[in-house]
């Protein structure tokens, strides 16, 4: 079973949060992935760090990673994210950009996103999400 990790479960593992832990270690290593999407918020949120915690994040986010394989954003995700953004926005129920760019990630890999954020990713259809909370 291959899982799509969205940013908020990687900051539960990279915070130590001993739940999202033992979730991960449940997996094998090749079956937890995360989109480059999360990859840019991770390092966003580490550059965003007090200036003091800066470095010690960033190494942080970078030796998680390290571990996991970081599925890119292609043309397929594009597409796919395109119509669920206008679904959602013809309905009047959008959610984060970036979100609906993990999410489409997850549809077009056919995999589970794990995810504490039930409210708004419940809204793509289709999208198998997981809490690890």
């Amino acid at each position: 079973m291959s899982l799509l990790l969205d940013t908020d479960s990687c900051i539960h593992v990279l915070r130590g949060r001993p739940e999202a832990i033992a979730r991960l270690r449940q997996h094998a290593p090749g079956e937890c992935h995360v989109s480059s999407i999360t990859e840019f918020e991770l390092f966003q949120g580490a550059a965003r760090a007090p200036e003091e915690r800066r470095e010690e994040e960033r190494i942080k986010v970078t030796a998680f990673l390290a571990q996991i394989t970081i599925l890119p954003f292609d043309s397929a995700c594009a597409r796919r994210a395109a119509l669920i953004n206008a679904a959602l926005l013809s309905a009047g129920t959008p959610i984060g950009i970036l979100d609906v760019l993990i999410g489409a990630t997850a549809l077009e890999m056919g995999w589970t996103l794990i995810t504490s954020n039930a409210k708004d990713f419940s809204r793509i259809d289709g999208l198998a999400i997981e809490s690890w909370r």
